[in-house]
């Protein structure tokens, strides 16, 4: 696909401002503000021969969404769940792995707090600890992580790729390692999915997640949940829902109309990772949502956007060094995401307000700090050009004072 034209017809607005803030919240494709809108109005009648085939109808519209996700990932349907946040995905991993007194969970010195929330929640209730591993100036490779684990360690749980410093983790590595020590591997993919490719039948994970609102392009309140087909026999949510039970023979509308149904069985759940969903009636304009995008996405082709956000990535890079710019992301190309993070000055004010002037001249960036890491961050995405670079340089040329920090 040309990515001119999906720049121009999915996202219009890319036209009135320079967007490099995808790792933030991005925009919804107009593909998926059309089938929005066709839902809304479907939700205002009812086209089906009852209200309970609307309600099944309903269900089917979500379809989508896990085919779409399954194809990104290349994994099974089967492993696929629509959860609501990154945050959802982390509590499922975590309340559904048991866990035991005196047992370890490992993450890094630079992740969003909530990736280790959970455990950290956990800690005084169930005897678990958690460790944090510092790794070297922003890069966390395989050896880090070996030498951390010993005969207690259960999780390792991290961001494949920092949001502070946009360090791309090597999941081939740290997987193969988590598989060799009998350690369980979560993984927050919400700054890798849609940018870099992820295949979990080269990699070994066993439980991915991933918003939608990033770079998923779905800001609507619904997500991506990965579970191995391997795990999920082994472990079990929280919480149940009947819509993940395995249906009933003639469907539920002919089960409902049952007279000799009780409330309390003995219920057999599909075995699939559908069973961590929340299992009621669901976010479906989101799940709708989702579908599209990721569709949009997979149209594309991971590796094309892969390819394309290197290129702007490098670009970045090298005309913020050109005006005497600091980068915090390292150059390492095996380890290159889709964030560019770069510093001016020393000050965290002077920082603060060169961002505000740079929103107030059109151009839509971040600042993100962890553990005395960051900066100001630039997100580059598929619907990106190097003239929104090129737009960034031209206003930091107008606001800032063009001269390398002394660091």
């Amino acid at each position: 696909m040309n990515l001119e034209e999906v720049r121009r017809v999915e996202f219009p607005e890319t036209e009135r401002i320079t967007f490099l803030d995808a790792a933030c919240v991005s925009f919804a494709p107009q593909r998926a503000v059309k089938a929005l809108t066709d839902f809304v109005n479907y939700c205002s009648r009812n086209d089906e021969e009852s209200s309970s085939a609307h309600h099944i109808a309903m269900d089917e519209k979500r379809q989508k969404a896990y085919i779409e996700a399954a194809k990104l990932l290349n994994a099974d349907i089967d492993e696929i769940a629509l959860v609501e946040s990154t945050t959802h995905g982390l509590n499922i991993a975590a309340t559904s792995i048991p866990l035991n007194r005196g047992d370890k969970i490992l993450t890094t010195s630079l992740e969003f707090l909530q990736v280790a929330m959970p455990w950290c929640m956990m800690r005084k209730k169930q005897g678990i600890r958690v460790e944090v591993i510092q790794g070297q100036d922003g890069r966390f490779e395989k050896e880090d992580f070996e030498n951390a684990i010993d005969e207690n360690t259960k999780i390792i749980v991290i961001s494949s790729v920092e949001w502070c410093n946009g360090w791309k983790m090597d999941l081939k590595e740290l997987g193969q390692l988590c598989k060799e020590k009998g350690v369980y591997l979560v993984v927050d993919a919400i700054h890798h999915l849609g940018v870099n490719r992820i295949d979990v039948k080269e990699v070994h994970i066993d439980i991915l997640m991933s918003g939608g609102h990033k770079w998923l392009n779905s800001p609507f309140g619904t997500g991506v949940l990965y579970v191995n087909k391997e795990l999920i026999p082994r472990i079990d949510p929280v919480f149940w829902g009947y819509l993940n039970l395995e249906e009933p023979e003639g469907g539920w509308p002919a089960y409902f109309e049952n007279p000799k149904i009780t409330p309390v069985n003995d219920w057999k759940f599909r075995q699939t990772a559908n069973k961590f969903e929340i299992g009621g009636t669901s976010n479906y304009p989101g799940a709708i949502a989702l579908g599209e995008s990721l569709e949009l996405i997979n149209e594309i082709g991971i590796e094309n956007i892969e390819k394309h956000v290197f290129e702007l990535t490098e670009y970045a890079m090298g005309r913020l060094k050109e005006i005497g710019a600091t980068l915090i992301t390292h150059p390492d190309k095996k380890h290159r995401s889709g964030i560019v993070i770069f510093r001016f000055y020393n000050s965290i004010k002077e920082e603060e307000k060169l961002l505000e002037e740079l929103h107030e001249n059109g151009v839509y960036v971040a600042m993100r700090f962890t553990s005395n890491i960051g900066g100001i961050r630039v997100s580059c995405h598929y619907f990106n050009t190097k003239g929104d670079i090129d737009k960034l340089i031209e206003a930091l040329k107008k606001v800032a004072e063009v001269k390398k920090p002394d660091y």
